[in-house]
């Protein structure tokens, strides 16, 4: 509670009997006023929002449909474009031109093809077809570009977009918004207009086939296939029409991962958006929600394309959309200022009647305010203001009390306070005495020793430290690690442990010390026998949503009995058993351990539980 609240109810306390009625009385006609109004304004604008939300939102659809339609027609196009026979004929060659005519006469040649498929579609920035050693064709379709921009030779290789259209191995793909200049390292082009220099790509890898003859014919693997590279402005989206006039409103486009891609600001063209709504947004594809964007409440629709997956965001400010909801109407406001007067004076002329037997109990509580918990007050005869009085006076007394148990109970917590502070010295005593006896290892050039104090102390450390029953991967697999330094030591050639860990996120969430138990029966069960030649293999890898270990050694296994016995305990300490309940409790009955065993066989042990952390 802040300072002013607290001031205030102290000035409040301190208020007459009768004014207190009588701002009670007009609360009770003005609260309910006042939630009334905004019950109205609430559902008034709640009914307003679905109805605008609805037809905005079919105009963010409606837009994305016209955008989907010309992109589907650009994909349809390039799948033609492969079957092209004067492509075949121009790229089937296994070295590239040698002369500079040659190149330029097989450019001419490739503009022309270009030309023949995307020449009328104005939407296009450019057209190309890359190679490492040449640009092609670069067709445009836009007369008011001062330049075109085309890859140079030997920097298509090392691009994002060319690694992914191989990887889409030969379907085409869009490529977010980005910087020409920066994805192709072409610091010439830095000082290029943004509006330009930044587009949106389609691309693919044009590994053109023919049917000639009867006979289907492809490049020979020495042909270097080339890639098709459609350039668009990123105002391809914001030049589409819309039904709608509403002031301050604008549209922009996200992909999946948040990037920006077309925006009516141009700084902020590739940066990720980190609105709470987006996650959600991704997720439900389409709708409408209502969030802030730079202190300023606002109304967003969106849908997801389904051809490119990215998201058209129309934004309109709230306040635009419910400027005529009035909240209080001025017939309303009329009756409730006349209820207003005549609660006032009811209030006025109960207040005196009830003030006199009031006094008395105003006398207790001032003096009780004063912290005098042992007031007594005389009951009356009055029925109401007797049982008023009687109670408190009791409660005089149970305030009494409660201080007396308070003061007690305080007394108590400081004597734990020093009680824990004294636990606290002896593990410090024990690191101390280890840290010695480290150091007296070391003098006497025992360092096999000394690490495995090191390894006890890490351990002690772990143990007493940490009181978390989760725990980071990274610290737990340190614990085991030193733990295994020293039974190895114990049992020095009987066995030795492998690791393949690498696939478990160092920061993942684990129970702690999961696995030591597992490794300590294989090394004091399983090697029992052995003189040398065990082998126990610790991995880890992530399934889906799950991790899972395993702990697989070459020891003398179980019996079928045995493993019944083991899973089936109810009395197991700090063992296997144990970790199977932990694993239970905190994610559920359906994950835990599962062995695998036969006798002379060895023993797999297998634990599973979630990704977190």
């Amino acid at each position: 509670m802040s300072t002013y609240v607290r001031a205030f109810l102290r000035t409040f306390q301190a208020w007459k009997f009768r004014t207190k009625v009588l701002i009670f009385y007009a609360a009770f006609i003005v609260i309910p006023f006042i939630l009334i109004s905004f019950n109205y304004y609430r559902t008034s604008s709640n009914i307003i929002l679905t109805n605008s939300g609805n037809s905005m939102l079919e105009v963010v659809k409606k837009n994305i449909q016209f955008t989907d339609m010309a992109m589907e027609e650009i994909r349809q196009r390039s799948l033609s474009l492969l079957a092209d026979p004067d492509l075949y004929r121009v790229f089937n060659r296994e070295q590239p031109p040698q002369e500079p005519l040659e190149l330029l006469e097989m450019d001419r040649k490739v503009s022309d093809i270009l030309n023949k498929y995307y020449y009328f579609d104005t939407y296009i920035d450019s057209v190309q077809l890359v190679t490492s050693y040449y640009s092609f064709g670069n067709v445009s379709t836009v007369t008011s570009r001062p330049t075109l921009i085309s890859v140079r030779p030997g920097m298509l290789t090392g691009s994002k977009i060319y690694q992914q259209a191989i990887h889409a191995n030969g379907k085409l793909i869009w490529f977010p918004t980005y910087d020409f200049s920066k994805q192709f390292h072409q610091d010439e082009l830095a000082a290029m207009d943004p509006r330009y220099r930044f587009v949106f790509s389609a691309a693919r890898m044009m590994k053109s086939s023919i049917v000639e003859g009867g006979v289907f014919k492809v490049w020979s693997q020495q042909v270097e296939v080339p890639m098709l590279l459609i350039n668009f402005n990123e105002s391809f989206f914001r030049n589409v029409r819309s039904e709608l006039h509403i002031k301050d409103s604008y549209m922009y486009v996200l992909s999946g991962d948040g990037t920006v891609i077309a925006h009516p600001d141009m700084d902020l063209l590739t940066q990720q958006e980190s609105s709470d709504w987006l996650k959600q947004a991704v997720a439900n594809k389409e709708g409408t929600v209502i969030s802030s964007i730079n202190g300023e409440k606002m109304f967003i629709c969106y849908a997801t394309s389904d051809v490119t997956g990215w998201m058209s965001v129309l934004v309109i400010p709230y306040d635009q959309l419910i400027r005529n909801l009035k909240l209080i109407d001025t017939s309303s406001l009329y009756i409730t200022l006349i209820l207003l007067v005549l609660s006032v004076y009811l209030a006025y002329v109960l207040s005196g009647w009830l003030t006199k037997p009031m006094k008395k109990l105003l006398i207790g509580f001032h003096m009780t305010g004063n912290g005098d918990f042992t007031t007594k007050i005389a009951e009356p005869d009055d029925l109401e203001f007797g049982i008023v009085i009687k109670k408190f006076n009791s409660m005089n007394d149970r305030i009494h009390e409660l201080i007396k148990e308070n003061y007690e109970v305080k007394l108590r917590e400081k004597e734990a306070e020093l009680m824990a502070l004294n636990l606290q010295l002896n593990p410090h005593f024990l690191y101390n005495t280890l840290n010695v006896i480290n150091w007296m290892a070391l003098d006497k050039d025992q360092e096999e020793i000394s690490r495995m104090l090191v390894s006890l102390s890490l351990m002690l450390q772990y143990a007493v430290r940490n009181k978390e029953e989760e725990v980071a991967f990274r610290d737990d697999l340190v614990w085991l690690q030193s733990y295994i330094h020293i039974m190895e030591n114990r049992y020095m050639g009987i066995f030795k442990v492998e690791y393949e860990l690498d696939a478990i996120p160092s920061e993942a969430k684990v129970p702690k010390m999961f696995l030591q138990p597992f490794v300590e029966n294989a090394i004091i069960h399983g090697f029992s026998y052995h003189a040398e030649g065990g082998l126990i293999h610790i991995s880890g890898q992530r399934v889906e949503e799950n991790l899972v270990f395993t702990i697989r050694d070459n020891g003398t296994g179980m019996h079928s009995e045995q493993i019944a016995s083991i899973l089936n305990s109810e009395t197991a300490g700090v063992g296997m058993m144990n970790v199977q309940n932990r694993i239970q409790l905190l994610y559920g009955t359906s994950y835990g351990i599962s062995i695998a065993s036969a006798a002379g066989e060895g023993t797999e042990i297998t634990i599973t539980f979630p990704l977190h952390g």
